[in-house]
């Protein structure tokens, strides 16, 4: 039978203690960073902190830029955006703009910063920006949005769809005679004849900040150039020309709401009722809007 010394059992058992040790503790590192913008001028920044670090943090550092931060070699001359407590899990920057930032989260020792970046981990690699105010136009709770329910034998409100709004534009007016146009008169009799005032160009939120590339980056560039500088008809032709090759759907409905919108401001309200009637689904309270809108504008022949 083999016998196992006193020094052996000791050696083991402070091998274990030591290895037990070395599990439990962990590097001064943050994990699982993300940042995420709000609506109060702020961005929320996020993370978790290591359990039981060695050596023991005593506070972070908070790196914010304009660019990822992939190295240490990119904050060596760079002063820290704040300083927060080592058990602090996350922190509100408050900004003025609606650029992207990124942040780093660093842990101080005593033996001084850990100056370890790893990306994804203790560096954000998606930027961050605060957010638009919510438009009252995308407001589900808008009154203008709302379905109306119609009780059975009760006709809707003017203007009533009217399908064949392009071809009957061409086609020559009936006069009315003397009597009727009298007799329409009476029947007007004080009604007050509605003013209609134009809508506002609208803009979605993912199109006021410049994108990086891809189609996102093809529609900013067509709204850029002819839309925002109010140039309509080359608007039209532009976004025509986008919508006739493959891009993503969302970059896709949205050219096709600004399309219609470039046939409204251009006075081709027809066009600009059947643009927008090809995306009602997507965007069901916007696109009504815009539709009563181009509906009141359009002209009966003269």
């Amino acid at each position: 039978m083999m016998r196992i010394s006193l020094k052996t059992i000791f050696f083991a058992a402070f091998f274990a203690v030591a290895f037990i040790s070395s599990i439990a503790a962990e590097r001064p590192i943050v994990a699982n960073i993300h940042a995420e913008g709000t609506n109060e001028k702020r961005i929320v920044v996020s993370w978790t902190n290591p359990q039981n670090p060695e050596p023991p943090i005593s506070s972070l550092l908070i790196f914010r830029s304009t660019q990822p931060m992939y190295s240490y070699e990119q904050l060596e001359t760079v002063a820290p955006t704040a300083t927060v407590s080592a058990h602090n899990s996350d922190w509100a920057d408050t900004v003025s703009d609606y650029r992207d930032y990124y942040y780093t989260v660093l842990a101080v020792t005593q033996q001084g910063s850990y100056s370890i970046v790893i990306p994804s981990v203790n560096a954000t690699v998606n930027g961050a920006h605060q957010k638009l105010p919510q438009k009252q136009a995308m407001l589900d709770t808008d009154i203008s949005a709302q379905e109306k329910l119609y009780p059975e034998g009760m006709m809707r409100e003017t203007p009533l769809p009217y399908i064949d709004l392009q071809d009957s534009a061409n086609s020559k007016r009936v006069q009315m005679s003397t009597v009727a146009t009298e007799q329409a008169k009476l029947l007007a009799g004080n009604y007050a004849i509605k003013k209609n005032i134009p809508l506002e160009p609208y803009v979605f939120e993912e199109d006021l900040i410049s994108p990086d590339g891809g189609d996102d980056f093809l529609l900013f560039d067509i709204l850029r150039t002819t839309f925002i500088q109010k140039k309509y008809s080359e608007a039209v032709t532009s976004l025509s020309r986008l919508l006739a090759t493959n891009r993503s759907k969302i970059v896709t409905e949205r050219a096709q709401f600004y399309l219609g919108e470039s046939h409204y401001f251009s006075g081709n309200y027809a066009d600009a009722v059947t643009s927008f009637l090809q995306i009602s689904e997507a965007y069901p309270a916007l696109t009504k809007k815009w539709i009563d809108s181009s509906l009141d504008f359009i002209q009966l022949p003269e």
